[in-house]
C-alpha cells in the first residue's frame, strides 16, 4: 500500500482532540500543572494536524498564471508555521505554566484521575504512532531511503509524512515525564516536581519545533533534489552526448512530488538546429521516465 500522510494526520488529529479535552478536565479538577501542560501539548498537536492537512490540500493545486509551477511549495510554508505553533503555543505555554506553579505551588487534589488519563493517552498516542510509523516506513521503502529517522527527515522533501511520527514521539516522551512528575510530587509531597515536569515537557516541545523548523527552512528557501535522483540524472545525460556537453545540472524541489531540472549544455556543433531539438526532446522524455517527480526540464546554453 502506498504511504498516505493524510491517513496518518487524520488519525493523529482525532486522537489528540479527545485526549486534550480529557486532560484539561482532569488537570483542572486535580490542580495538576503538568496535566494542563500535557493538555496544551495535545491541543497544539490537534491544530498542527489540521494545518498540515490544509497545507497538503493547497499544495496539490495545479499551475496558475501567478504560480506557473504549481503550489507544491505551499506545504513547506504550512510546515514551518506548525513549527512556530509548537514553539510558541506548546513549548512556551508549558514552560510558563511550570514556572508559575513553581512560584505559586498548589498540592495535588486527586492523583488517580491523572494516571487514568496518562494511561488512556498512552494507548491513543501509541495507536497513532503505530499508524504514523507504518506510513513513514512505507514512504521510506517507496523512496528507497537509508539511514536513521533523522537521516530520512533531512533528505525527505515531504514534511507531512514524518510530522505525525515526530509529534507522537514527543507526546509519548511527555506522558512519561508527566507520570514521573506526578509520582514524585505525590510520594515526596512536593508540588514542585509537578511544575518541573511541565517545564521539561516545554523543553521537549522546543526540541521538536527546532527539528521541524530546521528541516522546513531548507525546503522553503529552495532546496535541491535528492542526491540519488541527481546521480540518476547524471547517468542519463552522459549517454546523450549528441546534444552536446552537459556542463551544469541544477535542480529545485517545487514540492513533495515535483522537481524543476535545469541543464546547462554546451551545444554540439555537429548537429543542425532541427536535429538538436529532436535530441533534446528524446533526452527530456527519458528524464521524465526515470522519475515521476521530474516535472519540468529546461535547457540553457553555456560557454
Amino acid at each position: 500500500m502506498a504511504a498516505s500522510s493524510k491517513r496518518a494526520l487524520l488519525s493523529a488529529m482525532a486522537a489528540n482532540l479527545g485526549i486534550a479535552t480529557t486532560k484539561f478536565i482532569v488537570g483542572a479538577i486535580s490542580h495538576s500543572t503538568v496535566m494542563i501542560a500535557e493538555a496544551i501539548h495535545s491541543l497544539v498537536d490537534t491544530g498542527n494536524s489540521g494545518l498540515m492537512l490544509f497545507g497538503r490540500a493547497r499544495s496539490r493545486r495545479g499551475p496558475t498564471a501567478n504560480h506557473p509551477f504549481g503550489h507544491g511549495m505551499e506545504l513547506y510554508f504550512w510546515s514551518f508555521l506548525v513549527a512556530m505553533v509548537i514553539f510558541g503555543g506548546g513549548a512556551c505555554l508549558s514552560i510558563y505554566e511550570g514556572v508559575r506553579a513553581l512560584l505559586h505551588p498548589r498540592p495535588l487534589a486527586l492523583l488517580w484521575p491523572n494516571y487514568a488519563v496518562i494511561g488512556a493517552a498512552a494507548i491513543f498516542e501509541g495507536g497513532s504512532l503505530v499508524i504514523g510509523w507504518r506510513e513513514f516506513a512505507a514512504y521510506r521503502r517507496e523512496k528507497h531511503f537509508e539511514g536513521s529517522m533523522l537521516d530520512v527527515m533531512r533528505e525527505s522533501k515531504n514534511p507531512a509524512i514524518f510530522v505525525t511520527v515526530l509529534e507522537d514521539l514527543a507526546a509519548m516522551a511527555g506522558l512519561a515525564v508527566a507520570a514521573i512528575g506526578l509520582t514524585l510530587s505525590h510520594v515526596l509531597d512536593a508540588p514542585r516536581f509537578d511544575a518541573a515536569a511541565s517545564i521539561v515537557i516545554g523543553v521537549i516541545l522546543m526540541f521538536e519545533a527546532a527539528l521541524l523548523g530546521v528541516e522546513t527552512r531548507g525546503l522553503i528557501t529552495g532546496e535541491a533534489a535528492r542526491p540519488v535522483l541527481i546521480d540518476r540524472i547524471r547517468e542519463v545525460v552522459t549517454h546523450h552526448d549528441d546534444i552536446g556537453s552537459v556542463e551544469e545540472i541544477r535542480t529545485l524541489q517545487l514540492g513533495p512530488d515535483a522537481v524543476l531540472l535545469l541543464l546547462g549544455v554546451r551545444p554540439s556543433r555537429r548537429l543542425p538546429t532541427g536535429e538538436l531539438e529532436e535530441a533534446s526532446k528524446r533526452l527530456t522524455s527519458e528524464l521524465h521516465g526515470i522519475s515521476p517527480t521530474i516535472a519540468h526540464v529546461a535547457f540553457y546554453a553555456v560557454g
